[in-house]
């Protein structure tokens, strides 16, 4: 059923989330406090992978490995560790809980039950304001464009001005790509130089594509909070690894560079209705206002003004990342419910009714029993 196989894709891609958020963070702080910590470009590249093979491999998995007949799965690998007594629990209990997956997917396909039309309408009021929240930001950013000044063109690249912008942000078009500047910021020519640096390698890294596929997938994984924890460590890591890319892509003054990242986040905090990049676009700065965007900006100046990483670093990071993914693709294999029954299930199955015949028994009077108390007649004379 091609419903049921969708719907068992989005689980998995969600509960792979979870796991990510589970092992991924950690890591990276174990790792970050040393000389690999330095390497933000590799670390960029390696969550770009492992966030697109989350979402991908799960609905991969069952085209190249489809469900059918014997395979390794992770409910079969449990039956396994049940038979060989390394699980404590009666069989009917333990086929319960793995069959409970089974019938929460069907009751919430055939809508049998009230909760179950309760929880589609909350996901459907929930994918619908989503969807509508990145709407908003595409027509107002259209908007935007559409009355910004033209400045400069280089091919298909146009430098526009705005008075309805707070920030620098780059974004892009079916044809086109476009860097827009506020107009405060053309009375800072240094300003000016680290800010077009800056989108410039954001248009070079491709960052544009990664930020409209995960604006373009959180309708569909908008109640997950690993998928918000995620995409918020990606950008804030895509930033650091762009400004790491400017400082070695050519000589730049670190101090004029964390100042004028400094003036930008001032100016992040607009008054009235002055635009602030949000949804499909990257700007120079985050949007996010109080304490968080300060630390966001004091992790991008302390991982700026830090010491040069090394290749070494960056490819290590890149492999980290590839292992992840292979991790993944396997989970994602590994998740697929069996079609078949092994023989350790029809063994457990066994089990399930010996159980039950015993319940049953236990349950009936003991007829010999009552019998046996009864005194015999002695025979007459």
């Amino acid at each position: 059923m091609v419903a049921e196989g969708i719907l068992n894709a989005w689980v998995d891609a969600n509960i792979l989330l979870l796991v990510l958020v589970a092992a991924w963070i950690p890591m990276r702080r174990a790792l970050g406090r040393g000389r690999l910590g330095q390497a933000m470009m590799g670390q960029a590249r390696a969550m770009e992978w492992i966030f697109i093979a989350v979402i991908v491999a799960p609905f991969l998995a069952r085209l190249v490995f489809p469900p059918v007949g014997p395979q390794l799965n992770l409910s079969d690998l449990l039956v396994a560790q049940y038979l060989n007594g390394n699980l404590e629990m009666s069989a009917t209990r333990f086929e319960t809980l793995l069959g409970l997956r089974a019938d929460l997917t069907d009751a919430f396909l055939l809508q049998r039950d009230g909760w179950t039309n309760a929880v589609l309408a909350l996901l459907l009021l929930g994918f619908t304001l989503s969807a509508a929240r990145l709407c908003f930001a595409a027509l107002h950013l259209r908007r935007v464009l559409r009355h910004a000044h033209p400045w400069r063109r280089f091919g298909r690249l146009e430098l526009l001005i705005s008075d309805e912008v707070a920030v620098p942000f780059s974004t892009c078009g079916l044809r086109r790509r476009y860097v827009v500047l506020p107009v405060s910021a053309l009375g800072h020519g240094r300003d000016l130089h680290f800010t077009l640096a800056h989108e410039f390698q954001h248009l070079r890294q491709y960052d544009l594509l990664h930020e409209f596929a995960v604006e373009a997938l959180r309708p569909l994984f908008f109640w997950n909070p690993a998928f918000h924890l995620c995409s918020r460590q990606l950008r804030e890591l895509r930033e650091m690894a762009c400004d790491q890319a400017v400082a070695l892509r050519r000589p730049i003054e670190l101090g004029g560079y964390c100042r004028s990242l400094i003036r930008a986040c001032g100016r992040a905090r607009p008054e009235g209705s002055v635009f602030v990049p949000v949804g499909p676009a990257v700007g120079f700065v985050d949007s996010t206002h109080g304490t968080a965007m300060n630390s966001q900006l004091g992790r991008r100046i302390v991982a700026l003004t830090g010491c040069t990483p090394s290749l070494e670093s960056q490819q290590a990071w890149k492999a980290i990342g590839l292992l992840f993914c292979v991790l993944l693709a396997l989970g994602a294999v590994v998740m697929q419910s069996p079609t078949g029954w092994s023989h350790d299930r029809i063994m457990l199955s066994t089990i399930v009714n010996l159980e039950r015949l015993d319940e049953r028994n236990a349950s009936q009077p003991n007829i010999s029993g009552m019998f046996a108390t009864i005194d015999p007649i002695p025979p007459t004379q």
